[in-house]
């Protein structure tokens, strides 16, 4: 397999985590639109952290996506 052909699949495979990430992200935000009032702190705790977890990852594989279709170009 020719280097370019495994950046390439790598991209796709990160493309694949950020958009689950994102989905769970949307799921989360959208449980805790829905049980804000209840008195169940830490599950909406635990929710809002693992948001706040999920945003850095995706943050992070955007910028791993980047590079790697930067370095597309050299290759």
């Amino acid at each position: 397999m020719a280097k370019i052909d495994r950046v390439k699949e790598f991209i796709n495979y990160l493309k694949v985590v950020l958009v689950l990430s994102l989905a769970t992200v949307i799921g989360l935000v959208s449980w805790i639109a829905n049980n804000y009032e209840k008195e169940n702190t830490l599950l909406l705790n635990l929710a809002i952290s693992t948001i706040v977890i999920l945003l850095l990852i995706t943050i992070l594989i955007n910028k791993k996506i980047i590079k790697d279709i930067k370095s597309l170009e050299d290759l």
